[in-house]
């Protein structure tokens, strides 16, 4: 009971930091609190649960919960500021070098293979399309989640715009390759580093991208990789909600854990730096 302990505790800090009220109704009867909500829902996305096998769950500790209706009408309920405001709250700075990328995260839990097996029909989707931001200690830094898969470079100017500050250099994979997007970015004093595609366009900044290519320093865009795979591990590549609304406070809730496990990796010494190095010898040469 400890850890759940601590975990109630930590919600209820958060929400208290972002100003959250005790309840979100004024009216009815004030049985449950708002952090009796978000405990269950960050329960449910931590252990990858349906609603009602959380609140069976819970309720088999002795804990005091909702019914699984209340819980899937506060993930719909719960909007995207919200969120936002209380992810805001485990990013703590921006640093040097930040990593940009995308995956997808699919809408069932059902394998190919079983399709194949029972000679089933199943329509081909890629499922919701998941955009984040990774600092040099593997943290999240924003993120954003479409209900439709699309293209990496469709989130790239939000995705930044949603830092806490203002990094020195991007990192991102052959997709983000586009000079509009490098001028973007240059005009907020940023350095963004993209691979050169085969056939491409006349550009100032992708010239110098291709003569001054910093092959050492783009090595560790492979950061974002290796979060994506760590967060797929811990909770899976699939969503359960179908809706955009509970869909984002699913994601929300296991970003924002992954975020307090990274926190607690840094209070024990274990943070990663990149070599500054790189970054002044790239700095010299786009000069």
């Amino acid at each position: 009971m400890k850890k759940e302990e601590r975990l109630v505790n930590k919600i209820k800090r958060l929400l208290h930091q972002i100003g959250a009220p005790k309840r979100l109704h004024r009216f009815g009867p004030k049985m449950y609190c708002l952090w009796q909500h978000i405990f269950a829902l960050f329960v449910k996305a931590d252990c990858c649960f349906s609603y009602r096998r959380t609140t069976y769950f819970l309720r088999n500790l002795g804990l005091k919960v909702a019914t699984k209706s209340t819980l899937q009408r506060y993930a719909a309920k719960l909007r995207l500021p919200f969120w936002q405001r209380l992810f805001a709250e485990t990013v703590s700075k921006i640093t040097d070098i930040v990593c940009m990328d995308g995956t997808s995260l699919e809408r069932s839990k059902t394998s190919q293979h079983y399709i194949w097996r029972i000679d089933g029909n199943r329509h081909f989707s890629k499922g919701f399309h998941f955009g984040i931001i990774v600092g040099e200690n593997n943290k999240i830094l924003s993120l954003r989640l479409r209900k439709r898969y699309t293209n990496d470079m469709t989130d790239a100017r939000y995705l930044a715009k949603r830092l806490p500050g203002k990094p020195k250099i991007i990192l991102m994979d052959k997709g983000y390759d586009s000079e509009k997007l490098h001028r973007y970015f240059a005009e907020q004093n940023i350095w963004s580093i993209a691979p050169v595609k085969k056939n491409w366009a006349n550009g100032q900044l992708r010239k110098k991208l291709k003569d001054n290519f910093p092959q050492k320093l783009y090595n560790k865009r492979s950061r974002v990789e290796s979060t994506f795979h760590a967060f797929k591990q811990k909770f899976g590549a699939n969503i359960n909600s179908r809706n955009i609304a509970p869909a984002r406070s699913e994601v929300y809730c296991k970003t924002i854990l992954y975020n307090i496990f990274f926190r607690v990796i840094r209070l024990l010494g274990q943070t990663l730096r990149y070599s500054n190095v790189f970054i002044d010898r790239f700095l010299k040469q786009m000069r």
